[in-house]
């Protein structure tokens, strides 16, 4: 039994230190199946995604590759929807252009009159590019660099809404931050948009995405520079303690049960 098999249950006993909690964890390794143990589960829609693709590194498993005509759809709920997040994911994008995007949550009311949520996209300059929703209309971007076609790059998205700061992580370092007022409104305060993997939509255009995507996790806090390189070097497992010893495990997973049951 492996650390990394043991993650849904660490998950709910245990917060992760000083790095809020993980929401949801896709490792795409043989489905779009939440291993956080939380159920946020997706499904396939609109295309093919093939599941078994040679991973990230060997943290990471096997990865899932995207032939730009389908995508991972996670239904709506707020959980995944924080006021402050994480989103990080490996990515192996096999062109640049498009407004292709690994990941979306995002709900634009009356066709981008009101905007919220957040986009990744691999845009038309070849640059990866974090896009956020504030209320209004049009989004607020902020570019991370270029996109290197045919290479798997370490993506992580921050907002912070005590600081009101967004940032851009390339290959587990800083690569934009900004600081400023209204700049995220999340997705579900008007109304409420599937989480897509692989695909920019929201309920209109795709912005489908070609390539890998490789262990996409959502947390609830803005982790900092070092968390993300360490999930980025070690995996997302990594960022879970490990108890010392299964009778630890055991016990506290008893724990759990009881506390749910009383």
């Amino acid at each position: 039994m492996t650390i990394r098999s043991l993650i849904p249950c660490l998950t709910a006993l245990l917060p992760i230190a000083s790095s809020g909690t993980l929401v949801a964890y896709y490792p795409l390794d043989t489905d779009a199946s939440d291993a956080s143990g939380n159920g946020f589960d997706g499904s396939v829609v609109g295309g093919t995604v093939n599941f078994g693709q040679p991973g990230a590194n060997g943290n990471t498993g096997s990865s899932a590759a995207f032939p730009d005509n389908g995508h991972i759809d996670v239904p709506f709920n707020a959980a995944l929807n924080p006021s402050s997040y994480t989103v990080a994911l490996w990515a192996n994008a096999s062109s640049t252009g498009g407004f292709a995007s690994p990941i979306t949550s995002r709900d634009d009311v009356g066709g981008g009159t009101s905007t919220h949520g957040y986009i990744l996209y691999n845009d038309n300059g070849g640059n990866w590019n974090f896009w956020t929703g504030d209320g209004n209309p049009g989004w607020d971007t902020m570019s991370g660099g270029a996109v290197t076609p045919n290479a798997w790059t370490h993506l992580a998205l921050t907002f912070d809404a005590e600081t009101d700061t967004k940032s851009i992580f390339i290959d587990g370092a800083l690569a934009a931050s900004e600081t400023a007022p209204n700049q995220y409104s999340p997705n579900g305060t008007v109304e409420f948009e599937s989480l897509h993997i692989g695909a920019g939509q929201d309920d209109g255009l795709n912005f489908y995405f070609s390539g890998n995507i490789d262990d996409v996790s959502i947390w609830n806090t803005a982790l900092d520079e070092a968390a993300i390189l360490n999930i980025k070097d070690n995996g997302v497992a990594s960022a879970v303690p490990e108890p010392t010893s299964l009778g630890l495990l055991a016990l506290g997973c008893l724990g759990l049960v009881r506390r749910r049951r009383s």
